[in-house]
């Protein structure tokens, strides 16, 4: 069996090798998926050493250091990878509840029970059931006042963004007027960007959502609910270099001390 973890990050760490965290010569891999769970809640950390990936499936740094029990979302046995893949962008059942409007996560658990999903589209974690985005949008449908949220699309990320990555990377190879003029578009690309997460930051504060959807097929791809999962997003562009870690810094600067 292969262990998959999903973080409290939505990072998720696949193939894990588990060990006890006193156990830094690495001598006594534990493979059961019950003697982490109860390791977990005796001593409250395990040591992991993993391939990490963000919530959207992209190869990040390697992972190898402790967690917390706080730090674990999910922890599961994967018997086939590629069947799970879904699974990279994932809620518990509360948090699928809370973005779909619903009072609690029974209403999906009776949808469960009555095999309203796929295979892939579901998993229990020990004593906690993870769900896909795609999987609630399919039978649920779209969120309550959808209408009155703040929709990011995609391919802001991945061209817009990306592109001012590399623009700005540019910088250190210009000098004069060259550096000067780049400097002044990039400024100008700056300020739309914050713009743009300054409008989500408002929406939130207003107890509307933000959404973001696939430019392709209009599909939800994640949704946000608060300010600490806005900057999380956010960070996220760090590691998959959609931003530089300059902008990024400074665009969280800004957004935490943008007034109402």
């Amino acid at each position: 069996m292969n262990i998959s973890i999903i973080t409290t990050e939505n990072k998720r760490l696949y193939t894990a090798a588990i060990y006890h965290a006193e156990d830094k010569e690495l001598k006594n891999r534990i493979f059961e998926i019950d003697d982490i769970y109860d390791l977990l809640y005796k001593k409250q950390s395990i040591l992991v050493i993993a391939r990490q990936y963000d919530q959207y499936g992209k190869e990040i740094k390697f992972f190898h250091g402790e967690l917390e029990k706080t730090d674990i979302k999910a922890l599961y046995n994967v018997n086939d990878e590629v069947n799970n893949k879904d699974l990279t962008s994932i809620m518990t059942l509360s948090e699928a509840a809370k973005k779909w409007g619903l009072s609690d996560g029974s209403t999906i658990r009776k949808a469960i029970e009555r095999g309203k999903f796929e295979q892939n589209e579901i998993k229990q974690a020990g004593d906690v059931w993870i769900i896909t985005y795609s999987a609630m949008e399919r039978v649920f449908g779209s969120i309550k006042n959808e209408e009155n949220a703040y929709i990011i699309y995609d391919d802001f990320e991945s061209v817009y963004l990306t592109k001012a990555y590399y623009e700005f990377a540019q910088l250190a190879y210009l000098r004069g007027s060259a550096y000067d003029a780049k400097a002044k578009d990039l400024e100008i690309k700056y300020q739309y960007i914050k713009d743009v997460f300054i409008k989500g930051l408002q929406a939130l504060r207003n107890d509307q959502k933000v959404i973001i959807k696939k430019i392709r097929t209009n599909q939800i791809r994640q949704i946000i609910c608060s300010e600490e999962e806005y900057y999380l997003y956010i960070e996220v562009f760090r590691c998959r270099k959609n931003l530089s870690s300059e902008c990024i810094d400074r665009l969280l600067n800004d957004l935490k001390s943008f007034q109402r």
